[in-house]
């Protein structure tokens, strides 16, 4: 058997990347207005074009798409992979960003849809997603948070570092200001890698894949990553690479220009 994989752009997968590993990436849509920008999921005829591409190279099509929690593209896909007669599985492993693009990139290593859905469930399942933004009116505009949690991010410069998973966005932690939050991000995906804070327990060491997103600052995500770098062998975490992409057009509308995001995922094993 042979298989393809095929995400979304909310999977924030660089272009050659996804083309070395023969991943198939659909675009959700920004879609600019008179009362601003809005997004909208893929549609099925899309989902069902790409799946249709893939199986013209392959057995089986292993569909990960952004998780039903934020995006109803996962139910497009769906009735896009009843035309296919059981060779598209579709998959919502409950994360975004980075975290689906390395769950993608590990389930593409598989030669089978079982085998494939088995690494990427691994990977999501012990992947972390910490975020900054610098405001989170646009999350609330877009409905992904409450008016309420909003307002913390607007209180004497508190920045609230925020997480991603099944259940939706959350608030890890707020910290005042812009550059001590930084720092934290970096803290937490360092913490989560293995390399642990003074007087903390720290996690078992594990080698692991990071990931480094940003909006529309090339200069502010590799500034991140150098940093990030640097803070990963100081704690002497154990790296196997460093991925670093844009936020996708429509993820940018709901997080603003300014974001930062680091995944920290498990790096696996060839299948």
């Amino acid at each position: 058997m042979t298989l393809a994989v095929v995400t979304d752009s909310a999977a924030f997968l660089p272009p050659a990347l996804a083309a070395e590993h023969g991943i198939g990436v659909v675009e959700l849509h920004a879609i600019e207005g008179d009362d601003g920008a809005t997004t909208a999921r893929p549609s099925v005829a899309e989902l069902a074009e790409a799946y249709e591409a893939a199986l013209s190279r392959a057995d089986e099509v292993l569909a990960l798409h952004l998780t039903a929690v934020l995006s109803g593209t996962i139910d497009n896909a769906r009735l896009a992979a009843a035309r296919f007669d059981g060779r598209v599985r579709v998959l919502d492993l409950g994360v975004s960003a980075g975290a689906l693009g390395l769950a993608a990139l590990a389930a593409a290593d598989a030669d089978d849809a079982r085998r494939g859905a088995a690494r990427a469930r691994d990977s999501a399942s012990r992947s972390r997603l910490f975020f900054l933004v610098d405001d989170l009116s646009h999350l609330r505009r877009g409905g992904r948070m409450d008016r309420t949690t909003a307002m913390v991010g607007g209180a004497l410069g508190i920045r609230p570092i925020l997480g991603a998973d099944a259940t939706g966005l959350r608030v890890i932690e707020a910290v005042r200001g812009a550059a001590r939050a930084r720092r934290r991000l970096i803290g937490l995906a360092v913490e989560e890698s293995g390399g642990g804070a003074p007087r903390r327990p720290r996690l078992p060491m594990r080698l692991v894949r990071l990931a480094v997103h940003y909006g529309d600052d090339p200069g502010a995500g590799l500034a991140l990553e150098n940093d990030l770098a640097e803070a990963m062998a100081q704690a002497g975490t154990r790296v196997e690479a460093i991925l670093r992409s844009p936020v996708d057009a429509a993820t940018r509308v709901h997080l603003g220009p300014g974001a930062l995001g680091i995944v920290v995922a498990p790096a696996l094993a060839r299948a």
